[in-house]
């Protein structure tokens, strides 16, 4: 499901979505929200009554059979009225949708939505996979960046790339700071999480890397991935504020699409969800995908 105001400040979360359904053959729901008039304009369809309103959605209709004619996949275009974020997460359970999409509020709006306020509720709320998307749909997303912290919020974020793009190349890359060195799945006395503290110090630099890629492997191995997928995820690492190299290491290094798991647990991926996290999303360059741990831990 898209999100989307139908203006042009939405073609490249559009042009994505046309891509991704196009991928995968999947069916595309498009939602507009009608949050009221907003410029002078849209007062005057407002005052003009239902009329103009159902002249318009005729007029969104006819543009949006136009663009996807041959498309190769169903289309369908639905309004809703109200609050964005209760609209979006309305529909996506309405519909049934395995990925929401919505633009970045740098290139778009769609009515509030903001890094930090509509993207984040939605992102909290969301029981499927929040794609934002920034770039332009130039291809298919080959190189994909998937932090983490080795917590269950990481290793679903892992898994849900590894899903949904299975041909791409996963890298795997963790950020160590300090107070974050005893992190393992909350397993803090086991002997990987020991070592792997022991040696994150200065003066240790060569054992460190070592302790950091053994602990990636043993985290990467306790996802549910395909041989085929598991060959092609990749390892790095890097000391310093995740808010920072996270950014500068997507953009340094070509990737197409981040994956962040979102969790309520003390670690890094947390950070995604305070001011911190709006850094770190507001700083990156590439398309951002958010997969909330909360609808899981329980509910489903």
């Amino acid at each position: 499901m898209l999100a989307t105001d139908l203006s042009a400040r939405c073609d490249r979360p559009l042009e994505r979505a046309k891509a991704l359904a196009a991928q995968w053959n999947a069916q595309l729901t498009l939602l507009t929200v009608r949050e009221g008039p907003q410029v002078p304009a849209e007062v005057v369809q407002w005052l003009a009554g239902s009329e103009a309103g159902t002249e318009a959605e005729f007029a969104a209709r006819c543009d949006i059979a136009r663009e996807f004619e041959n498309a190769g996949f169903p289309v369908s275009l639905q309004f809703a009225d109200g609050d964005v974020a209760d609209a979006i997460l309305a529909a996506a359970a309405q519909t049934d949708s395995e990925l929401v999409i919505v633009g970045d509020a740098r290139i778009n709006t769609l009515g509030e939505i903001l890094l930090g306020s509509t993207v984040e509720q939605v992102a909290r709320d969301l029981a499927q996979p929040l794609l934002v998307v920034r770039q332009r749909a130039r291809a298919p997303y080959a190189r994909i960046l998937v932090p983490t912290d080795f917590s269950p919020a990481a290793r679903l974020a892992l898994e849900t790339a590894a899903r949904l793009f299975p041909d791409a190349q996963l890298i795997v890359f963790h950020v160590h700071e300090a107070g974050l060195e005893s992190l393992a799945d909350g397993s803090r006395t086991t002997d990987a999480a020991s070592a792997y503290a022991s040696a994150n110090s200065s003066a240790n630099p060569g054992a460190n890397t070592s302790a950091i890629r053994l602990r990636c492997e043993q985290f990467i191995d306790s996802c549910t991935l395909a041989p085929q997928v598991r060959a092609r995820i990749a390892i790095d690492s890097a000391a310093g504020a995740p808010e920072l190299l996270t950014a500068r290491y997507a953009l340094e290094h070509g990737v197409d699409l981040a994956v962040l798991g979102l969790h309520s647990q003390s670690g890094m991926l947390r950070l995604f969800m305070d001011s911190k996290g709006e850094q770190v999303l507001r700083g990156l360059d590439c398309d951002t995908l958010l997969v909330n741990t909360g609808a899981r831990d329980g509910d489903r």
